[in-house]
């Protein structure tokens, strides 16, 4: 039975691969995901690499909403491109706190949350918001790589932003529970280094030659870097690429 499920696994493959290659051509991005389903429902996922991870268990009891991970404790729906294969429609937690990504999958009667090798892990997307994973010796000796969300990418840069849980111990009528507090990073990938962009400073250091552009971009959007930082970085890098771009052209 098993060598019979095996040839069926690999005829499954080979029909995949051939529709794969006939969709490069012929259908939409989303006719692909379809496809894709198909192959990992056909196969099953707990014969797939997904489930190379180990059990997630959360040791930290909180209280509200000031838990370790991504917007919500809740499991929500995503992509996941996974040891060189995408999967869609998973249940999966961004583990802010520890940089780690949880898929709840089906292991017989029960599902189980299973925290994924987190080197096999090159990007994912939850709650309509991609992260990709960034592996930087540079970034690694601060203990700054890994999990960053893509703001902003164009031909000439990238704006990444880097999500931080810190742990903090409370006790409430006798009994102990956490909170985590949330704070972030702003990166910059340009010309194959890594930068630092978290201030005016920083970004002036990266493009001195915009020095201009980039106090009279900082004075007239005052209002929009109060009410959503993220919007007023991607403005501004928006801005930067189309200084780059122009400057290139003369």
């Amino acid at each position: 039975m098993k060598n019979n499920y095996k040839i069926f696994v690999g005829l499954l493959f080979i029909l995949f691969l051939n529709i794969k290659f006939s969709l490069v051509y012929s259908q939409s991005v989303s006719d692909k995901e379809v496809y894709y389903q198909w192959f990992d429902d056909s196969v099953k996922k707990e014969n797939t690499s997904l489930y190379n991870g180990t059990v997630f268990v959360n040791r930290y009891r909180v209280i509200g909403e000031k838990h370790r991970f991504f917007t919500t404790n809740d499991f929500l729906t995503g992509t996941i491109s996974y040891d060189g294969q995408k999967y869609y429609n998973l249940p999966i937690q961004y583990d802010v706190y520890q940089d780690e990504l949880i898929v709840k999958l089906k292991q017989g009667y029960r599902e189980v949350p299973l925290q994924l090798i987190k080197s096999k892990v090159h990007s994912f997307v939850i709650n309509n918001t991609p992260f990709v994973n960034i592996v930087n010796d540079s970034l690694a000796q601060n203990n700054r790589d890994g999990f960053y969300e893509v703001l902003l990418k164009t031909p000439t840069l990238s704006l990444l932003k880097k999500y931080n849980k810190g742990r903090r111990k409370r006790i409430k009528n006798g009994q102990a529970f956490y909170e985590f507090a949330a704070s972030s990073d702003h990166i910059l990938f340009y010309n194959q280094k890594y930068f630092d962009v978290g201030s005016k400073k920083e970004v002036i250091e990266v493009f001195p030659q915009f020095k201009d552009d980039i106090n009279s971009f900082s004075s007239t959007s005052k209002k929009l870097k109060k009410a959503d930082p993220d919007a007023y970085k991607k403005s501004l890098f928006k801005k930067i690429h189309g200084l780059i771009s122009n400057a290139n052209n003369l």
